[in-house]
């Protein structure tokens, strides 16, 4: 059996709806003579080793994971486009946030602040964010502390709980988030976001044959237009796929270089980092950066 799992907003609250979207997407797999598909995702241990894994059929991942980490291992099938406030497309940004009582009206006022993050390596939470503040770093700094938390939800409660002054949140779950958990929101405040940027890949391993590289966009993309498969879809805020040139994500190398020019560098160190220890998490655990 091949290996599938869709880490990447399988918050507790949907993991139903993604198991009925898998579900439909395995049925249109196996209607284009696809073999070996799995009936349920892989839930189970570290999300990082499945993308290693030579039988891996598909999986979600950020563009920063096909830009750089992951790049020898996955390879986009397709990108999918959400629906997030009223607009749709293959496209998502980061909000960035503080408690609804602080005193911070725009990101530069920010500087010296606590910031976190769900990863360093992670598009929506880190390059996403380094625009923003890079021309008014000063000798590469501009936070006080940056510290990694390991996933979106964490990020939120740190600030929340006053443990970080701001964040930097992924705008899909942001919107997930504001549906079934809204209490994760609760207190908190938009100051920015950030420019777009490609949505988080569906992909598949880099040993994946271009035929059934091509099943996969296929199925995707009739699981997206299927009736029955309208609730799963909705709830995911899920509206569409658009296959997209191989290099398309080295766009995201764009909001580095900003960051570059200005000799900013500040990232968290995430196995040194008081949150991260006590989050008991990093890379590869959990729902990914959920």
């Amino acid at each position: 059996m091949r290996i599938a799992d869709l880490p990447w907003y399988d918050l507790p609250e949907l993991q139903a709806a993604t198991d009925a979207w898998w579900r439909g997407i395995a049925a249109h797999l196996r209607d284009r003579g696809v073999d070996r598909v799995p009936d349920v995702l892989s839930r189970d241990g570290d999300h990082a080793a499945r993308w290693r894994h030579p039988d891996l059929l598909l999986s979600q991942a950020c563009g920063y994971d096909v830009l750089y980490d992951a790049a020898a291992w996955i390879v986009p099938v397709a990108t999918p486009c959400y629906r997030l406030g009223g607009a749709c497309g293959p496209h998502y940004d980061s909000a960035v946030v503080v408690r609804a009582d602080a005193p911070w009206r725009r990101v530069g006022d920010l500087r010296g602040t606590r910031f976190v993050v769900n990863e360093a390596s992670s598009h929506s939470g880190t390059n996403a964010v380094r625009p923003l503040v890079a021309r008014q770093s000063r000798a590469g700094r501009f936070f006080a502390d940056v510290a990694a938390t390991g996933s979106h939800t964490d990020s939120l409660s740190a600030v929340q709980r006053g443990e970080a002054d701001a964040a930097c949140i992924d705008r899909v779950v942001w919107t997930l988030l504001e549906r079934v958990r809204p209490a994760a929101l609760a207190g908190l405040r938009v100051i920015a976001t950030t420019a777009r940027a490609w949505a988080p890949p569906y992909v598949t391993s880099r040993r994946t044959e271009p035929a059934l590289r091509a099943a996969l966009a296929a199925a995707l993309v009739a699981a997206a237009g299927d009736p029955a498969l309208a609730a799963p879809r909705a709830a995911l805020c899920l509206e569409g796929f658009t296959v997209l040139p191989d290099d398309a994500y080295r766009d995201l190398a764009q909001f580095e270089r900003p960051a570059l020019a200005a000799a900013y560098f500040e990232l968290p160190a995430p196995d040194a980092s008081p949150l991260s220890r006590a989050c008991g998490r990093g890379r590869g655990g959990g729902a990914a950066s959920v």
